[in-house]
């Protein structure tokens, strides 16, 4: 069994900047950093090498990561997996935990019958895994690799919504 806490809930939209300021509006979270090109460095979709155009915004809501997710082209992808292309269709795509062995939970659930969706690492070394769990709970479920990079991460955009007053509530990411 994985033993895990949620850490951040993950919507596929349309447009990742509308999404992200209807939920401050509507919630108060944020405030929301945008990606406009998430850069995977390894990128496997379904076993296979692949390259999408992907862009996303991380907000706070309370305890809860908020992430917003669009696709800026029509190859087929993960994203799709849970809701078709051209079907107008949006909503909750995966809920995130952080595992402390990827690999072995990862392992753990193809045993029990789920395929691995996308096996992904960012340029600073952030790993993850989508598993496929749409038949079961109608999303997935994406583990994370506990590492130092993805603390400070959760770290940063925890730390930037303490005291949040509304102000800017779509903001791109400060330059590295």
């Amino acid at each position: 069994m994985i033993t895990t806490g949620t850490c951040q809930i993950a919507y596929f939209v349309p447009d990742v900047r509308a999404a992200a300021l209807r939920h401050h509006q509507m919630f108060g979270s944020g405030p929301y950093y945008v990606l406009d090109e998430v850069s995977l460095p390894l990128c496997e979709y379904r076993g296979q090498p692949a390259r999408w155009s992907i862009s996303s915004a991380f907000g706070q809501w309370g305890d809860i990561q908020v992430e917003f997710m669009q696709q800026n082209d029509a190859l087929p992808s993960f994203l799709y997996d849970v809701f078709p292309a051209g079907s107008g269709r949006f909503g909750l795509h995966h809920l995130a935990i952080t595992v402390s062995d990827l690999h072995a939970a990862a392992d753990e659930m193809v045993r029990d019958g789920y395929a691995i969706a996308l096996h992904a690492r960012m340029d600073n070394g952030i790993e993850a895994m989508l598993v496929d769990t749409i038949a079961e709970n109608g999303h997935m479920i994406e583990l994370y690799q506990d590492c130092a990079p993805l603390r400070e991460f959760y770290d940063f955009v925890r730390a930037e919504s303490i005291g949040f007053d509304g102000t800017d509530p779509v903001r791109s990411f400060p330059a590295a």
